[in-house]
């Protein structure tokens, strides 16, 4: 996706003197955590805040530094959106990431979880009071109107964000390259993008149209699709791509898009509960070009149980003012 931050409302403070902490090496870090104290400092010496929100320790312990000269009274509130390795594999590194994690979270007031299921498999451990339950969903005033379905000549099937499930990717691509009775669609970038790149080059129904802005290109982009592609590779030990719920979900929901996703997911629970796609094994080709059928002969009934769901499963209007009471309490 685009960076966003030029569409921020004009209320909103946003300060750009801090320095890019990017994905890597603890080590190679120390140079910019050591900038950002110093520019954090000082906005702070004119500057105060009743509540802070972070999503990793990280940040947490550089505004802790940065305020460890001066009396401060700011309720922290960390958000979990993604559960990272060290959750869930049994590294060295990883045992010395969460006994600084497992210091890092007396300093915390609030938790803030996308998934329930964060919580009741790690982080219950660290924070013993209840958390804010935050899916991913969109606001009903922030998502684009839906647009009426585009009728193809063949099944589109799309990959819409960021681009993280190489093996899944490639079981798709692999399935259905030079199949004229289906099209593969591709939208955003991530880790994946050169995969995605090459089969697109070298197959005419597999296009890539690279990264898109939510707000003006979402409508569009789910106008035209008949399935979206959501899976997880559950061949690695990620357990975040067993219980993570990305916004897709919503996403797809609200535009009424069928969804296949992995079978031993939670994502994969919740698209069965609702009746709205299918789960298949990760990654079994003729499994996926079964449910890519099926789905297919059956949108009518995937139709009817779209209409059938809540706003509330798939809107977050509520959990905003929930989410209001559980930071001002």
């Amino acid at each position: 996706m685009k960076d966003l931050s030029s569409e921020y409302n004009d209320n909103v403070s946003l300060n750009k003197s801090l320095t890019a902490i990017s994905n890597g090496s603890y080590l190679q870090r120390i140079g910019k955590y050591l900038k950002s104290i110093k520019e954090l400092y000082k906005i702070l010496q004119t500057n105060s805040y009743d509540v802070l929100i972070v999503n990793n320790i990280d940040t947490l312990a550089l505004f802790k530094l940065s305020t460890i000269l001066q009396k401060n009274n700011t309720d922290a509130i960390i958000e979990i959106s993604d559960l990272r390795n060290h959750t869930f594999t049994k590294k060295i590194k990883s045992k010395i990431i969460k006994i600084i994690e497992k210091f890092m979270f007396k300093f915390v007031d609030k938790l803030i979880v996308t998934s329930p299921k964060f919580y009741d498999m790690y982080y219950n451990t660290l924070f013993k009071d209840k958390p804010f339950i935050l899916e991913n969903k969109p606001l009903s005033n922030m998502i684009p109107a839906k647009l009426n379905k585009q009728k193809n000549d063949k099944i589109i099937i799309g990959i819409v964000g960021l681009l993280l499930q190489g093996k899944p990717y490639k079981t798709l691509f692999e399935t259905l390259k030079d199949d004229d009775r289906y099209e593969v669609s591709i939208y955003g970038k991530g880790t994946y993008q050169p995969l995605v790149e090459e089969y697109a080059q070298k197959y005419k129904n597999i296009k890539y149209f690279g990264e898109y802005n939510f707000f003006q290109d979402s409508a569009k982009i789910y106008a035209t699709l008949d399935i979206l592609y959501m899976p997880y590779d559950t061949t690695s030990n990620s357990l975040n791509n067993k219980i993570a719920l990305p916004n897709k979900l919503y996403e797809a929901m609200y535009f009424q898009v069928p969804i296949i996703t992995s079978f031993g997911t939670y994502l994969g629970e919740l698209v069965e509960e609702y009746g709205i796609g299918k789960v298949i094994k990760c990654c079994d080709k003729s499994e996926l070009l079964e449910v890519i059928e099926k789905i297919s002969l059956e949108m009518k009934k995937f139709n009817e149980n779209f209409d059938n769901l809540d706003k509330k499963i798939f809107l977050a209007d509520d959990d905003y003012i929930g989410l209001e009471e559980y930071v001002q309490n």
